[in-house]
């Protein structure tokens, strides 16, 4: 037996697919409809609650709403609208939902390596030892963090 959810998904993603069926490869990565069928997909079971997937669904119907044309997409007006929408659906997925894209955390921690190693390397009397070593501490802590989201199965 289909779940109420599970009938919506598959009508948002055919949305989706009808909306970007004219679209070039450009535009499908600038509108990132792949990561939006995955977040689709992953939000079935990874949930927070039942309130905010209802939450997560209207957002989602109002983000296939705003996706612009092929000629639409040339208005800054119309494209900066639908960019808003799908960095507000992308946040609340990270921070409410825990789903991540590939890479997250190694992104997020490299900058932090980076900032903790140069007063380290202040500190030893040459930065240019303490970047390559936050550097590389950011990197293993991303990683394993990123290992342990896929483990979890929480990338999107």
């Amino acid at each position: 037996m289909e779940t109420t959810y599970t009938l919506w998904k598959e009508q948002a993603i055919r949305s989706i697919e009808e909306k970007t069926a004219s679209f070039s490869e450009i535009l499908h990565k600038k509108i990132e409809t792949a990561y939006l069928k995955r977040l689709l997909e992953k939000m079935s079971t990874h949930a927070a609650s039942p309130e905010a997937l209802i939450t997560f669904q209207k957002q989602m119907d109002v983000l296939i709403e705003a996706i612009p044309s092929k000629f639409d997409f040339e208005n800054k007006i119309v494209r900066r609208n639908f960019m808003k929408k799908k960095a507000t659906i992308k946040n609340t997925a990270t921070s409410k939902h825990k789903l991540v894209t590939k890479g997250y955390y190694i992104s997020m921690w490299m900058g932090l390596g980076i900032g903790l190693g140069m007063p380290w390397g202040v500190a030893f009397g040459n930065i240019a030892l303490g970047l390559p070593i936050g550097l590389a501490i950011g990197v293993a802590i991303g990683s394993s963090l990123d290992a342990k989201a896929a483990k979890e199965g929480r990338v999107v």
